[in-house]
Formats: C-alpha cells, structure tokens, sequence
C-alpha cells in the first residue's frame, strides 16, 4: 500500500468537501442577501418619508404664531420620535455571516428585527391616527383665530374633533393593510429561506 498515494487521496477528498461547504454557504448567503436588501430599501423609504414629511411641517413651523407652532413642533417631534426608535432597530440588522454566528441565527435575528420595527410603527399608528385629522383641524384653526384659546371657544371646535377620530380609525386600517402589501411577500420568502438553511 502507498501510504503517501493514500495521503494525498485523503487531502483531496477533504479539500473538495470543504469547497463545496463554502459553495453552498455562499449560495445560501446570496439568496438571503436579496430577499434582505429588499426588505431594507422599503424600510429605508418608510424612514425617508417621515423625514420628507417633517422637513415641510417643520418650516410652516418656523413662520407660524406661537399656539400654531407649538401644535406643528410636537408633531415634528412625534414623528422623529419614531424615526429614532425605528433606525435604532434597523442598525441591528445584518446582512453578513460573522465566526460567531450562522446564517439561520443571522436571518432569524434580521426577521425579528424587522417584524419589530414594523409593530413599533403601527403602534406609534395606534396612537397617531386617531388624533392625525384633529390636529390638521386644529391647525386650519389656529391659522384663522391664532390662539388655542379662541378655537377652543368656538362652539363647532369640539363636534368637528369628535367626528374626525374615525377618520383616524380609517388610515389605521388603510396603514395595516399598506403594510402588509408591501412587506407580506418579503417576510413570507425570509421565513421560508430560514426554513429552507434549517433543514441543511
């Protein structure tokens, strides 16, 4: 027997085995990859918005009476409230494979990063919507009579808030469903992909 012959038989066999680990490690990592940057540019656009939304509200807010200009920075400040907890939550996530970790742990982690990202918005939605069309009401207000004070005198001022909540209660609805359009398939592909490395 050539025992070195055998050497070198056993080193190639093992090398091979190795590569094709790393081969469909890579694969494996690739595929997660694009199902994750898809799910990180919608996130990032949702994060866009609310600044897109802010800097306007903030500037009207600049030139506005005193009562108008309280209303306006404390939504400004809501909204980037928000903002902060949500990037805060999407810095955690990962789209490599680091020594310490594998690729389930890493997408498992990614998944429940994003999932709570998502309920930290429709939890800021449940406070927000009901009292999003009030407060626009409010400001039309304040930018005619000025002060809380006088809008709060008008005998109209308090039917037209309580008419407007439901409309609140609309875009909570209309949110919710937004959001599962645009982020259901996305999430449905990641949990089978966690799945799919489970079973390898």
């Amino acid at each position: 027997m050539d025992l070195q012959q055998e050497w070198r038989n056993m080193s190639s066999e093992m090398v091979t085995s190795s590569q094709n680990k790393e081969v469909s490690k890579f694969t494996i990592t690739g595929q997660s990859k694009d199902l994750l940057q898809d799910l990180l540019f919608k996130l990032k656009w949702k994060f866009r918005w609310i600044r897109i939304i802010d800097l306007p509200i903030l500037v009207i807010a600049m030139f506005s009476e005193r009562d108008l200009k309280i209303l306006l920075l404390s939504v400004v400040v809501l909204y980037e409230v928000f903002r902060w907890f949500g990037l805060r939550e999407f810095h955690k996530i990962r789209t490599s494979v680091d020594y310490t970790s594998n690729t389930k742990e890493v997408l498992e982690r990614n998944l429940k990063t994003i999932l709570k990202i998502l309920s930290l918005e429709n939890i800021w939605g449940y406070i927000i919507a009901p009292i999003a069309a009030p407060i626009g009401f409010l400001c039309y207000k304040l930018t005619i009579h000025k002060s809380f004070t006088r809008v709060l005198e008008l005998p109209d001022t308090y039917m037209y808030l309580a008419i407007l909540i439901p409309v609140g209660i609309l875009i909570i609805i209309l949110g919710n469903l937004m959001n599962r359009s645009i982020f259901k398939k996305q999430i449905e592909n990641l949990r089978q992909k966690i799945k799919e490395v489970s079973y390898q």
